[in-house]
């Protein structure tokens, strides 16, 4: 599929609220809008019967209203419409779900019913990609099976690649260190990007070469490490990662983990939010990030909120 040059910052899991041991529960996307292009739509009830997944549903419109609402892009969630699994504390593998297809397009018929999906178009469209499922080669147990993609993979990918709605959707997902595992998988995707907090710039250097390789004429996703105090995250420099979103043409979105505090109930578990100084930094890059998107036409800036005069509306009218 053709893929786009546009760039995005936001972090993963942008709808992941802070835990109450650290502050007030509430939505996140109102305190860091003014410097994300891209709201990362990823929780999830964790059912997925019918009623689960009509839940799921109405949770992901209401999260893609609060996005227009505040001019921002969205990448939504695909895992709670086109797979199965027993609920978020339940360690089992993700198993092949027979109605994928028919939960997705109830989904993307419901987004584009209610304008947050304009099919064929980017700018306008509040959705302009999709998140597949996370770490599919790890505890997602969607590895390659037999030297071929997964077909429990593959049947997820399919619900929304066969959808005319969301056909031309780039499909993302971030992947464990262990590629071998997936090498058959990950081309199947559009965007793809790696977790592993803490690699020294030579590792990671290095890593992102052997995924590119394995990948090529993809879009990439980085994810800086962005958390003090929590179990399995830490926080990375950001220089590398700065560098990388603004000199190499096929890295497509900066995905910080995270914004959120208190992973896990630890109260001692901060985010960006709560960390000043990386919070700054991070605030300097999203604009700067969001700036050029919002500024790249005539469609980017009336969708950023940037022009609302009779001329910009006729300019609109003559790019259609």
């Amino acid at each position: 599929m053709a893929q786009s040059a546009t760039k995005y910052f936001g972090y993963f899991g942008g709808d992941y609220e802070t835990d109450p041991v650290v502050a007030p529960s509430h939505p996140s996307l109102p305190e860091m809008q003014d410097h994300i292009n891209l709201y990362s739509i990823l929780f999830w009830s964790a059912d997925t019967s019918p009623a689960g997944k009509a839940g799921s549903q109405q949770y992901v419109l209401d999260e893609l209203a609060r996005a227009k609402a505040a001019h921002i892009h969205a990448i939504v969630p695909a895992h709670p419409f086109v797979f199965q699994k027993g609920g978020v504390a339940d360690n089992s593998c993700w198993q092949m779900d027979t109605t994928a297809a028919a939960s997705w397009a109830s989904l993307s018929k419901a987004m584009v019913d209610k304008g947050y999906l304009i099919p064929g178009d980017p700018v306008r469209s509040t959705v302009v990609a999709v998140y597949i499922v996370d770490e599919p080669n790890g505890d997602a147990c969607l590895s390659d099976v037999n030297g071929a993609a997964n077909p429990i993979f593959v049947n997820g990918v399919n619900a929304v690649r066969q959808d005319p709605n969301t056909a031309a959707l780039p499909i993302a997902s971030i992947l464990t260190p262990d590629f071998n595992q997936f090498d058959k998988g990950m081309k199947l995707l559009d965007w793809v990007g790696y977790d592993h907090y803490g690699d020294s710039d030579s590792t990671w250097q290095k890593k992102m070469a052997d995924l590119k390789s394995r990948t090529p004429g993809k879009k990439y996703i980085i994810v800086p490490g962005a958390m003090s105090g929590c179990a399995a995250v830490k926080v990375e420099n950001t220089a590398r990662y700065e560098q990388s979103i603004n000199t190499d043409p096929d890295v497509v979105w900066l995905a910080p983990f995270a914004w959120f505090s208190g992973k896990g109930g630890n109260a001692n578990c901060r985010g960006v939010r709560d960390i000043p100084d990386l919070r700054a930094t991070y605030t300097r890059i999203g604009h700067a990030i969001k700036d050029q998107q919002c500024n790249a036409s005539t469609g980017d800036k009336r969708y950023c909120g940037l022009t609302h005069s009779t001329s910009s509306a006729i300019n609109l009218l003559l790019e259609l």
